[in-house]
């Protein structure tokens, strides 16, 4: 009782005096370290009263705590990113120009080889004029072979000639400007692969700007995934990864294809490509994947769960281990340095030698020097 009035009257003249005297900075930061100080004080005296109560009660009960051995095992460390799948070619069609679709001349799901015919659109215009100019030229062509043998035969003017060959000329640029446009209402496949999708129907408008068609090429597919510019020296080309599609439930063992040199300034990542060619699984474009690649492997290791480490208020990492002084289980706390941590694992550095007994469940709610009943 005489301790915590002594304590009680230094904290009071502490305050008072800064209240009197707030003037400079350094002066300012002597009393917090001292505040500080008194503050840790009666933190440990509570703690030491705490234990002698706990001592001293005969009827409380003791906490109860599970306990776990320490283990020594191989710890592995994986990058883990997601990435999409990609194929060789995945095509958009558009119309060059308007006009209705007369003729769908696949189904979806048809293989189709590049410049195949897949849809047409009316033409009948364009075509009556094509006839039309195809008939002026072919008069046109009779002159001008006429008026060219009679200009060698030195018969008739040149003049004559000239215009023969100028008529002949002109219809026979129009007739191929003409066969050109009705080309284009004649939809081919840009790529070979496999017609995903079909979107209009015949006698509905066909719009450039609006896609017709999507066409699929599967003869190469992989995946595509950014990752951070802290891994570019741990992937490369042939590193070994795991390749998971939940979507599908099933997971794979592939190697990364190619590496990017680009390093995005956006967001400080680069791309990697992974192969799926000998990947036997129902794969779409946009399929994603959970990639994982092991970055760091260590073949011995302390190993903890990282529920169990604790931090105290100076920043040191800790766990709580039983000793067993006479007969009883006695609460110890271990400043231990940490390392790698993944998947709820993190390695010890120093602190444990792995033939401890660590506290697993409730280690939030004891301290150390507790007595605590351990769960069998």
């Amino acid at each position: 009782m005489k301790n915590w009035i002594l304590i009680i009257g230094i904290a009071t003249i502490a305050y008072s005096c800064g209240t009197e005297n707030t003037d400079g900075l350094a002066e300012l930061k002597e009393r917090k370290d001292s505040l500080k100080s008194l503050y840790d004080d009666i933190a440990e005296q509570i703690a030491v009263i705490d234990q002698q109560i706990k001592a001293a009660d005969t009827t409380a009960r003791l906490p109860l705590v599970t306990l776990n051995n320490v283990g020594v095992k191989p710890f592995n460390h994986f990058v883990e990113v997601q990435g999409a799948v990609e194929t060789g070619g995945n095509a958009l069609i558009y119309p060059e120009t308007p006009g209705t679709v007369i003729a769908i001349l696949v189904k979806e799901g048809s293989t189709v080889n590049k410049g195949d015919v897949i849809m047409k659109l009316d033409a009948d215009v364009l075509q009556s004029t094509l006839t039309e100019v195809e008939t002026q030229y072919s008069l046109a062509k009779d002159i001008y072979e006429k008026q060219e043998r009679l200009w060698k035969d030195k018969i008739g003017s040149e003049v004559q000639y000239l215009q023969a060959k100028n008529n002949k000329e002109a219809l026979e640029q129009k007739m191929k400007t003409i066969k050109q446009q009705v080309g284009m209402y004649v939809i081919k496949a840009p790529i070979s692969g496999v017609v995903d999708e079909i979107m209009p129907k015949v006698g509905e408008a066909a719009m450039p700007g609006m896609p017709v068609a999507r066409v699929i090429n599967y003869s190469e597919t992989y995946i595509k995934a950014d990752v951070s510019e802290k891994y570019v020296g741990v992937l490369k080309e042939g590193t070994l990864v795991n390749v998971k599609f939940s979507t599908l439930g099933q997971e794979f063992q592939t190697k990364v294809k190619r590496v990017a040199d680009f390093i995005n300034p956006s967001n400080r990542s680069f791309k990697i490509y992974i192969d799926l060619a000998n990947i036997k699984a129902d794969l779409r474009p946009n399929l994603l994947a959970d990639i994982s690649v092991r970055d760091f492997a260590l073949d011995t290791a302390v190993v903890l769960p990282s529920s169990v480490i604790q931090q105290d208020r100076n920043g040191n990492d800790y766990v709580y281990i039983i000793e067993n002084n006479s007969n009883q289980n006695r609460v110890k706390k271990v400043v231990v340095k940490v390392g790698a941590s993944y998947q709820n694992e993190t390695v010890i550095i120093d602190g444990l030698k792995g033939n401890e007994q660590y506290i697993d469940k409730g280690s939030r709610s004891v301290q150390e020097g507790d007595v605590v009943e351990v769960k069998k």
